[in-house]
Parts: C-alpha cells; sequence; structure tokens
C-alpha cells in the first residue's frame, strides 16, 4: 500500500509500505522516494513539490525502517498518488471528480 511516513528525522518519505507483524520492529518500504519542496526561480515565494529517489543506492531498491523512527504514516492525496504511480510505480492514475454522464 502506497503510504507517506513521516520520520523522526522531520524527512517524510512516500512508497510501498509492506505489512508487518504485530511484534515485527520495523517496516519495509518498497521504492521509496523523498518529498523536497522546490521554490521556482521566477517566483521564490510559490514552491510545488518534488519526488525524489530516496537510499536511490540500495540494491533492491527497499528499505526498513524502525517503528520507532515513525512520527505517523498517512494515505497520499490522489495527485500525489498519481505523480509517484507515473514516476515509480504502474502508472496507473486514479481519477478525481466527477465524470461525465455516459452517452
Amino acid at each position: 500500500m502506497i503510504k507517506v511516513i513521516k520520520l523522526v528525522t522531520g524527512e517524510e518519505v512516500i512508497g510501498d509500505m509492506k505489512p508487518s507483524g504485530p511484534h515485527d520492529d520495523k517496516i519495509t518500504v518498497d521504492k521509496p522516494c523523498a518529498v523536497m519542496l522546490v521554490s521556482s526561480k521566477s517566483t521564490p515565494d510559490q514552491h510545488s513539490m518534488a519526488l525524489i529517489p530516496y537510499a536511490a543506492y540500495t540494491a533492491d531498491h527497499s528499505i526498513e525502517i524502525y517503528k520507532k523512527s515513525l512520527v505517523w504514516t498517512s494515505d497520499l492525496a490522489d495527485d500525489v498518488l498519481n505523480q509517484y504511480n507515473s514516476i515509480f510505480g504502474s502508472g496507473i492514475q486514479i481519477v478525481t471528480g466527477n465524470l461525465p454522464p455516459s452517452k
């Protein structure tokens, strides 16, 4: 399940979080990426979000994080999930809003 994870270091990581047992002290995150705020050169007071590979040098693109290092986890907003899936995932896009009536 694709989630956003806030670490005690302040970093936010998005990735495919694998469920762990109640007695496990770690979670596994596949295809992790970090969330960065990027300011525009033309309008420095406006920011956009960028996703960059997190621990890109790992052999299997998977990391384990100790549960005690987590502040919170949450589901992603559809637009962020779409961006993640287009870069790192299946490419499947989530439709938001109202669909036009069928003919």
